[in-house]
């Protein structure tokens, strides 16, 4: 009974987002009702942590618990929940930057340096962040911004065109997959994510720990599009043209799988191509010689009947000669087996002695 008392504690941390509170609240009262399982809920700009403690009495049987907790939480709160674990939000958005070889790049120092502050705390960081090095600390490449963003905004333009100008510009001078820019207003701050043609801007207020907010913002947007998920909280707009705060595209996230259907679709259209031309090559190549096969069998047929039809009479006449001779050798040999006994009988029969007397028994 002791040893069924003493039970294993394991721990397993929900990471999320920006979650639905009341979903998450919802959620967490249902489960906290659970036996053996505790809940303990931390947040901070936006992040949020669900900590499941569970006992049990083994150790698969924790495990098994606590993984069935974390799912509950996924599948109430959907994809706002970006992780397990230790990671921050900037851990998993480098891990997904990594597995897509993609690079981010910042505007402006200001906008770098609040970045650097989140990938500094991952050793992921530094493969996916130049931190700098080949972006707004380069006078070269950061004088080919500001040019940029000059010639764009030429006429004077509010934070959230200069927010998109300046993202697509930190991208495309820097050589990078994704550029950022965040540009504060006195009552707001405008975060722009450029990526592949289009511009993902998102409004936040001013207030405590603003900057933190706006990078985590940022970071999760590049999440989102580098996982297919819709971005949400946050405006898409076509890359390189005006504005229009209140019209923005409805950009929905790129199919994973739309280019593997294209490559299998014209991988198969070839491959029955070439089926059809090898069918109908060798089947016309190869449709004289069966014919000429089949001309030369039925020739060969043809003159084997002709030779059958005249041997036919060959073969009734030797086969009437045969019973024929068999009869004549029969009559022979009777003829020769009467003569035979016709001339014992005689030598048999008493002959008469030289006085002329016939003696039958001596």
């Amino acid at each position: 009974m002791e040893a069924l008392e003493k039970k294993v504690e394991k721990q397993l941390i929900v990471r999320m987002y920006e979650p639905d509170m009341t979903i998450l609240k919802e959620t967490a009262k249902q489960i906290s009702g659970m036996e053996n399982v505790k809940l303990n809920l931390y947040g901070q700009c936006g992040e949020v942590l669900v900590v499941i403690t569970v006992h049990a009495i083994a150790e698969a049987a924790a495990v098994e618990l606590s993984e069935a907790v974390a799912e509950r939480f996924e599948q109430a709160l959907g994809d706002t929940v970006y992780g397990r674990g230790k990671g921050s939000l900037a851990y998993f958005a480098a891990g997904e930057l990594i597995e897509h070889e993609c690079l981010l790049a910042a505007s402006d120092p200001k906008t770098g340096a609040l970045l650097a502050e989140e990938f500094s705390h991952t050793r992921r960081g530094s493969s996916v962040f130049d931190f700098g090095d080949s972006s707004y600390n380069d006078p070269r490449i950061m004088g080919k911004i500001k040019q940029e963003v000059a010639k764009k905004c030429a006429g004077g333009a509010n934070a959230a065109q200069a927010a998109s100008v300046r993202a697509e510009a930190a991208a495309k001078c820097s050589r990078a997959d994704v550029g950022v820019s965040v540009v504060p207003t006195e009552q707001s701050l405008f975060v722009g994510v450029y990526y592949r043609g289009y511009v993902y801007v998102r409004q936040m207020e001013q207030g405590k720990d603003a900057g933190k907010r706006a990078a985590l913002a940022a970071l999760d947007i590049v999440r989102r599009l580098m996982s297919h998920i819709q971005v949400v909280n946050a405006r898409a707009f076509k890359a390189g043209g005006d504005l229009d705060w209140e019209h923005p595209v409805d950009k929905k996230p790129d199919n994973p799988y739309l280019v593997p259907v294209i490559i299998l679709a014209v991988l198969l259209i070839a491959l029955g191509a070439a089926c059809w031309y090898f069918f109908t090559t060798f089947s016309i190549t190869g449709g004289g010689d069966t014919i000429a096969a089949s001309t030369s069998q039925t020739t060969s047929a043809v003159v084997s009947d002709s030779a059958a039809a005249n041997s036919v009479p060959q073969t009734d006449s030797t086969v009437q000669s045969v019973p024929n001779s068999q009869s004549a050798v029969a009559a022979s040999g009777t003829d020769s087996a009467a003569a035979q006994a016709q001339s014992t009988a005689q030598s048999e029969q008493a002959q008469p002695d030289a006085n002329g007397e016939i003696h039958p028994f001596a």
